[in-house]
């Protein structure tokens, strides 16, 4: 029996008791109770999915409407996969799941239930969450859960275990984020939920759920062409009352599509006649791309989308040309492919390198509200990040991820947008200021630097710590005394992922401390090792989170080329003794400053730069006197020579004054 997982001070999580029926797509259920004995469930997450962070903080306090609600949330350690996993507490719904299996039938609602028990609570929950800026994008028949045993009330379920829309049916989806690719559908907004109540509505009222298409773009070039109403309803015979909701709830155009006032004004009684579906605008031709004929205008920007790669020939032809001014008879969308291309003369003089950056931007002028769709990825912008944490270890990924960067296609796409949403605004700053990191090929920044910035949440995914899910900057340190201290140290406590993360999520972390890292220039002994204690004693300041004795060990080791580095015998035991005793406090900064000061290094430097003097003299002096050696006898010969001629002088001047004295007795 496994033990009880204790969280927060507040829960016990049985992983003994799993809740197979509140599973969700990335996320276990087990038994959870509080201390006074409410009951709860614990969902244990799939770390490598991104939770919806923002959108838990956004929900805190909700009142209890019909929606599951996430009381706590954070990270357990679970003894089953060995490791430490992201944790959901959430309301435990009192009912089963309508929808236990989606192959299978269940009973149709009738009107009263559907209205009473489902759309009634329903639109509170809605209302209350539009409130708050947040969104759902999870509503769909099999995430529902009857609230109550009597099963008189549905409720929605949990809409964070991961990025908004991944787990929905494309039939769920409006045509805005079906267009886009599974994993980068984006927050969307309440219509998009609304639209999803519709589909959701359809399956009650039919007690079945919609089969996935065969063929995905098949059934997405049908309800841009037909209509989504037309293409989900099909001969599905329906009462008036529930025609009018479902083609106003279903309406492709979001201008049109009911809001949640509608939604209420109906539940309150108001009856009109149902909406007729506006379908889009035929051109007065078709247009042939990639092998298949388009009528309109979002059938044509979602067919080169998906034909990039030969679609800028198309463009540049006259053909095109002709049906976009001529045939199709859209001023409006003239206007708007002229201004992000600059019209026939920028399209025309586009460098050829420049093709798929060229068919981007026509595809963003001809469907401004369609996702961005580049070499075959179609994504809505505050669906990159999401795409790339989920991929990150496929190099294709990462490619199409960088190409959309590079392509700096979220300007254009923002300068046509007629609504400007605050986030919108700071997504598109932040995207601004990615190419540069993107361009930086040293530690901390790169892709790792992109997929941190784009996921403000995720966990940094270092090899050395990821199994430790560490969020913030203040966990790093005491993550890497875990791996200081354990059986498999990498050979120096940094990896790219780690300084991205840093730099990502610490404002205290800047170039000044990144750009040293990746300096290959700079041949001091231990050098590496020292930029990274600077950078992770910087964080261990801040952090504030104690000693970490075995973090500091582990550096002690990574410095002896350094401390080697000493010339004089005694400063260099000097050194290691006080780097020894630095260590003992468990601070990188003490470490760190004895390796920062300047002086003992000059004057290490200095006597060493006087020892060299003194040792090239002393040699000189040496080599002069071996050559004095080698030359003994010819010196020999040499003062023999001076001598007898001192001494011939000598005995001349004698013999000279004798004979002078002589001569002058």
């Amino acid at each position: 029996m496994a033990d009880l997982v204790k969280f927060s001070d507040r829960f016990e999580i049985d992983p003994a008791q799993p809740l197979p029926d509140l599973d969700s797509p990335s996320g276990k259920a087990y038994a959870c109770t509080e201390g006074n004995g409410t009951e709860f469930f614990a969902l244990v997450c799939d770390p490598k999915v991104p939770l919806r962070i923002e959108t838990i903080n956004g929900l805190k306090g909700f009142p209890k409407h019909n929606l599951m609600r996430v009381t706590d949330h954070g990270v357990v350690n679970w003894t089953i996969s060995g490791r430490r996993m992201p944790v959901l507490i959430l309301d435990r719904p009192r009912g089963a799941r309508l929808f236990p299996d989606p192959a299978q039938a269940i009973e149709p609602f009738t009107d009263e239930q559907l209205a009473r028990g489902f759309l009634t609570p329903l639109v509170a929950t809605m209302r209350e969450m539009s409130q708050r800026g947040v969104t759902h994008r999870n509503i769909r028949p099999d995430n529902l859960f009857y609230s109550d045993p009597a099963r008189r009330s549905v409720m929605v379920g949990e809409c964070v275990s991961g990025p908004p829309g991944l787990y929905q049916p494309d039939s769920c989806e409006s045509l805005e984020c079906v267009m886009a690719d599974r994993t980068a559908r984006g927050e969307g907004g309440v219509l998009d939920d609304l639209f999803s109540v519709g589909v959701t509505l359809l399956s009650l009222l039919t007690g079945r759920m919609m089969p996935e298409p065969t063929d995905p773009q098949r059934m997405i070039f049908d309800r841009i062409n037909f209509g989504s109403y037309a293409c989900l309803v099909g001969n599905t015979r329906l009462q008036m009352n529930m025609v009018e909701v479902l083609r106003g709830l279903l309406t492709d155009e979001p201008r049109e599509r009911w809001t949640i006032r509608d939604l209420e004004l109906w539940l309150g009684g108001r009856r009109l006649t149902p909406k007729q579906v506006k379908l889009p605008t035929k051109a007065g031709r078709p247009l042939t791309v990639g092998g298949g004929t388009y009528e309109n205008v979002r059938a044509v920007a979602h067919a080169i989308g998906r034909n990039w790669n030969t679609a800028a020939e198309l463009i540049r032809g006259q053909d095109f040309d002709n049906w976009l001014r001529r045939s199709l008879g859209d001023e409006a969308v003239v206007e708007t492919v002229n201004k992000v291309t600059g019209g026939a003369t920028g399209i025309q003089s586009a460098p050829k390198e420049e093709d798929a950056r060229l068919v981007t931007r026509v595809a963003i002028g001809l469907d401004p509200s369609a996702p961005i769709r580049h070499k075959g990825f179609s994504c809505h912008i505050d669906g990159v990040g999401p795409t790339l944490a989920l991929n990150f270890n496929d190099d294709a990924t990462r490619q199409m991820i960088a190409g959309f960067i590079g392509s700096r296609s979220v300007g254009p796409w923002m300068s046509v947008q007629t609504r400007s949403k605050q986030d919108l605004l700071e997504l598109f700053s932040k995207f601004d200021k990615l190419p540069t990191f993107l361009n930086s090929t040293g530690p901390g920044y790169g892709i790792e630097r992109v997929l941190y910035e784009l996921n403000e949440d995720i966990h940094c995914m270092s090899s050395m710590i990821e199994h430790l899910y560490v969020t913030d900057p203040e966990e790093v340190i005491p993550s890497l005394e875990a791996v200081a201290q354990g059986q498999n140290r990498p050979p120096i406590p940094m990896d790219r992922h780690l300084a991205a993360f840093l730099g990502a999520r610490s404002s205290d972390i800047d170039d000044r401390l990144l750009r040293p890292l990746g300096n290959a220039t700079d041949k001091r002994p231990a050098i590496d090792a020292l930029n990274v204690m600077r950078l992770l004693a910087r964080i261990q300041a801040l952090s504030r989170n104690g000693p970490m004795p075995g973090l500091c060990k582990w550096f002690t080791e990574l410095m002896k080329p350094a401390v080697n580095g000493f010339h004089n015998l005694k400063a260099r035991a000097a050194v290691e003794t006080s780097m020894m005793k630095a260590s003992e406090s468990g601070q990188l900064g003490e470490i760190l400053k004895i390796f920062d000061d300047q002086r003992a290094q000059q004057r290490d430097q200095q006597g060493f730069a006087r020892a060299q003097q003194e040792f090239a003299h002393c040699a000189v002096q040496i080599a002069q006197m071996n050559l004095d050696l080698q030359n003994k006898d010819s010196l020999a010969a040499e003062l023999g020579e001076q001598a007898a001629a001192v001494i011939s002088g000598v005995v001349g001047s004698v013999g000279t004054t004798a004979i002078v004295i002589l001569y002058l007795v």
